[in-house]
């Protein structure tokens, strides 16, 4: 059964250029659930990056409350924001940005390698398992430039979720792959949105994603224009 994962209430954000206040988003108020890819659209500054970034506790709201389940965390300090963020939250970019000196194996645990402490070998095992998940387990010790950008792509989702978080936010992950490869990674983000006690939330400009969504929200001009779950007059389409 699906399940509140986020929560935003009122939700604003301003920009100053130092002369001139604009408000990107315009108090929004939106629930994520468990189980569900949430695809969030929109053209170029509608504002649906910042409100990425403002789930993901990367930016601060000018206005409104934010919840991970039922604790606001609208008040934390940055350190406890950053405990938060990587307990609860994987990232994945529209570039997989995976360092080429390192393995596959490498690329995935390298957040817990730079904390200086030895990465527990229930870790490694979970990488590999993740790998063979995304049909990749050939490459576990392999360089990340014998990848296609597609398989690139996997690494980045199971470096996201390495340390099983209850939300995948994804900024625009199949824009820089082909329609093959983006097929595929969409497909991954579909089957891990349905793993129990996970959501995966997905911005994007491009429609052709929009038949995977199980939920789509427009944002236009910092507001929600359309949402599939309390809309029914428009159908999840290209």
């Amino acid at each position: 059964m699906a399940q509140v994962i986020l929560q935003l209430e009122g939700i604003a954000k301003d920009f100053s250029d130092g002369k001139i206040l604009r408000r990107v988003l315009k108090k929004l108020d939106l629930t994520i659930y468990s189980q569900e890819l949430t695809i969030i659209a929109g053209p170029s500054g509608s504002g649906k990056t910042t409100l990425l970034s403002i789930m993901g506790l990367i930016l601060q709201p000018s206005e409104g409350k934010l919840f991970i389940k039922d604790k606001e965390v609208s008040r934390y300090s940055e350190n406890e924001l950053a405990t938060v963020r990587m307990r609860n939250f994987g990232f994945v970019f529209q570039l997989a940005e995976l360092l080429p000196a390192l393995s596959v194996m490498e690329n995935i645990i390298i957040a817990q390698a730079l904390q200086g402490a030895r990465v527990p070998s229930s870790l490694r095992e979970r990488a590999v398992s993740l790998l063979k998940d995304f049909g990749l387990q050939e490459y576990i010790h392999g360089k990340s430039q014998q990848l296609s950008s597609g398989q690139k792509q996997r690494v980045a989702i199971a470096r996201a979720l390495i340390n099983d978080p209850l939300l995948l936010l994804c900024d625009e992950p199949t824009s820089a792959l082909d329609s093959e490869s983006s097929t595929i990674v969409l497909d991954t983000l579909k089957r891990i949105s349905k793993e129990s006690g996970r959501g995966v939330i997905m911005v994007t400009h491009d429609p052709r994603v929009f038949p995977y969504a199980d939920r789509l929200i427009k944002i236009e001009d910092g507001a929600v224009g359309y949402d599939s779950k309390t809309d029914t007059n428009e159908e999840v389409a290209p």
